[in-house]
């Protein structure tokens, strides 16, 4: 379940400041709040750490030993870096086609959970 929490919007212009994101962590490790500053760098950044978590994933979880949910933990929180700069979905899925095969794009958008998918669906047709 992605819990991930947008507390205030973007400003103006090109150098806007972002958002403020909290991002629910797991076990004992307490909440996350993450204080964005949007910048192309910013986004590219943040996009190439989704991505990069999104192949550990899918890699650990078809063709490498598991467990696999190490990855989906680091993709959530790079999503809420991503989010807290205030990126695109354009950005994001530009990465994606960048980043990851077809095979691996494909298989991602079936097998994580039903709100990644969408992120992910929205980023690839942006």
């Amino acid at each position: 379940m992605l819990a991930v929490l947008a507390l205030a919007a973007c400003g103006g212009g090109t150098s806007r400041t972002g958002r403020t994101v909290t991002f629910d962590t797991a076990g004992a490790f307490p909440t996350l709040t993450i204080v964005g500053h949007y910048s192309a760098s910013n986004c590219a950044h943040a996009a190439r750490v989704v991505v990069a978590d999104a192949r550990d994933f899918y890699l650990h979880s078809t063709t490498l030993p598991g467990p696999a949910d190490l990855y989906f933990y680091d993709m959530r929180e790079g999503y809420a870096h991503f989010q807290a700069d205030d990126c695109t979905s354009k950005q994001l899925g530009d990465a994606l086609a960048r980043g990851l095969i077809t095979r691996q794009r494909t298989w991602l958008q079936a097998n994580l959970p039903a709100a990644f998918s969408r992120i992910f669906r929205a980023a690839l047709s942006a």
